[in-house]
């Protein structure tokens, strides 16, 4: 049984993934430029929809979301390669399944929702590793 669906799926997620452990990255990069950080309070101050917020506050969350982006993604992108692998020829559906599952569950609560495609990507994916079951041919009695 061809597991194309399962797998394309999975790849897109993954690279997902990893484009939001890259974007973690670049978080913290942008936290450790003084420059950057001048410049993003000082358009926080001119916007009049975050008069309200404590800017200290806000760039600590930032500097905080990275690293953790940074997690979420590597996790969730290992436990898809491995989900990719184990579904590649339809060896182990049944792990290929758990990992894809795991991975949709990791990115979507580890980014706060932000990780939405990719986590119903593995999250469908996972559930058809399940679901299709190869097709059952008769043997005929020698």
């Amino acid at each position: 049984m061809k597991r194309t669906a399962e797998i394309v799926m999975a790849v897109i997620a993954v690279i997902i993934s990893g484009l939001t452990a890259l974007v973690g990255l670049l978080m913290n990069f942008g936290m450790s430029d003084p420059e950057f950080l001048r410049m993003v309070e000082e358009e926080a101050a001119a916007d009049p929809a975050a008069q309200g917020v404590d800017m200290a506050e806000f760039m600590d969350l930032v500097a905080l979301a990275g690293p953790i982006w940074i997690a979420v993604g590597l996790i969730s992108l290992v436990l898809g390669v491995i989900g990719i692998i184990a579904i590649k020829g339809n060896k182990k559906p049944v792990l290929a399944g758990v990992m894809l599952i795991l991975a949709a569950v990791v990115i979507g609560i580890g980014t706060f929702g932000v990780g939405f495609i990719p986590a119903l990507l593995f999250l469908i994916a996972g559930i058809m590793a399940f679901a299709r079951k190869p097709k059952v041919t008769e043997q005929p009695y020698i």
